[in-house]
C-alpha cells in the first residue's frame, strides 16, 4: 500500500497519475475528495482530511508500506519551525506507530520571513534515516 499526500496538487497529482498505472494499492489523503475525478476515486482508497492532522495520518498510514509526503507551502507561518516541524510532527509519529518503512519527502517553499535573506527551504531541515525508522527533524539548529 502506498499513501499519497496532496493528490490534487501539482506534484502529488503527477505521482498519483504515474502510480495509477501500477498494480500497487493506493490510498490518498485529500481535504476535498470531490477535487479528484470520479475515475480516480473509484481506483484508490480516499482518506478525507489534512495530512497535518494526527488522527487522519494515523488512519491513512495503517497498513502502508510507503508514503509520498509533500509538505505544502505555508507563507503565513509564523516561523520556519511552525511551517515545517509543527506540521510534520503528527506524520513523524504515525510513520513510527504504523510501521511505515519508506517515505519519500518533498519540501516546497514555505516563504521567507521579514529580514530573511534566503528562502526557508534553502536551509537544510530534513534528515533521512534508515528504512526501519521514520524520518525525523534534526534537533540541532
Amino acid at each position: 500500500m502506498i499513501v499519497i499526500t496532496t493528490p490534487t496538487g501539482q506534484i502529488g497529482r503527477q505521482v498519483l497519475d504515474h502510480l495509477l498505472d501500477s498494480k500497487e494499492k493506493l490510498r490518498v489523503i485529500v481535504r476535498d475528495p470531490s477535487a479528484l475525478s470520479a475515475d480516480v476515486r473509484q481506483r484508490v482508497e480516499v482518506v478525507e482530511g489534512s495530512h497535518g492532522d494526527a488522527a487522519v495520518v494515523e488512519n491513512a498510514f495503517a497498513g502502508a508500506d510507503a508514503v509520498f509526503w509533500l509538505l505544502p507551502p505555508n507563507p503565513g507561518a509564523i516561523s520556519v519551525e511552525a511551517a515545517y516541524v509543527d506540521f510534520t510532527r503528527p506524520a513523524s509519529a504515525a510513520f513510527r506507530s504504523q510501521g511505515v518503512r519508506r517515505v519519500v519527502g518533498v519540501l516546497r517553499s514555505a516563504g521567507g520571513r521579514p529580514g530573511q535573506t534566503r528562502p526557508a527551504t534553502s536551509q537544510p531541515r530534513w534528515r533521512w534515516t534508515t528504512s526501519s525508522q521514520a524520518a525525523e527533524w534534526p534537533t540541532e539548529r
